[in-house]
């Protein structure tokens, strides 16, 4: 396993442990200084990957996404012919396969939300903090810098209706992961439909 790879593994274990400590005794129930002696790690190690206990439960990662915006907005990252939308997913695929995807993280989070409530506004502010950054760095791959110019906004937000979309039919109980397609799928083919519903007026969903 390179060094990337432990580095990855272990802010897993550390986003997974800080969640099912919150299950098991509330947010205010355990402190950081518990969970680093949980996960095997010191305070310094901790706050290397994440700011606070919080960012720890939501998965909010110090300095995760801004290297690879900064190489999708220069154009390092992402094919450079692939058209704003499409780009955008690429990227979300991008960071699935860095930080990877797992339907029981999900699980986790649906029992962290039940137990801790006051997480579910705080992890939509972190959506919106995201979608934001998304933007920029379209409007700075394409170039988009007039202020009056709302195309990266919206080709940001429609990415993100395109995730959730995805999301609902991968983490529904009905899904089956030995059958039915990867994410990475699935999000390709709702890429496609809705290109398809915006370009054609027939009712067949595999034009």
């Amino acid at each position: 396993m390179s060094t990337t790879e432990r580095t990855r593994a272990l802010r897993r274990r550390m986003i997974v442990e800080a969640r099912r400590a919150t299950i098991e005794h509330g947010l205010h129930g355990f402190t950081i200084e518990q969970l680093c002696e949980r996960v095997g790690v010191s305070r310094r190690t901790f706050f290397n990957h994440f700011a606070s206990k919080d960012d720890a439960v939501l998965g909010i990662e110090q300095g995760a996404s801004e290297e690879m915006f900064r190489a999708f907005a220069a154009r390092t990252l992402v094919p450079e012919e692939t058209d704003p939308l499409g780009s955008v997913v690429a990227l979300a695929i991008e960071q699935m396969h860095v930080v990877g995807l797992d339907r029981a993280d999900e699980a986790l989070v649906r029992r962290v939300f039940d137990r801790e409530p006051a997480m579910v506004p705080k992890f939509l502010d972190v959506v919106d903090v995201q979608l934001a950054a998304v933007a920029r760095a379209v409007r700075e791959r394409f170039g988009w810098h007039d202020p009056a110019d709302r195309r990266a906004q919206l080709v940001a937000e429609t990415a993100g209706a395109l995730l959730k979309v995805t999301a609902g039919t991968y983490f529904d109980d009905a899904y089956d992961e030995a059958t039915d397609p990867p994410f990475e799928a699935l999000l390709t083919d709702n890429l496609r439909q809705l290109r398809a519903a915006l370009t054609t007026t027939g009712q067949d969903p595999t034009a």
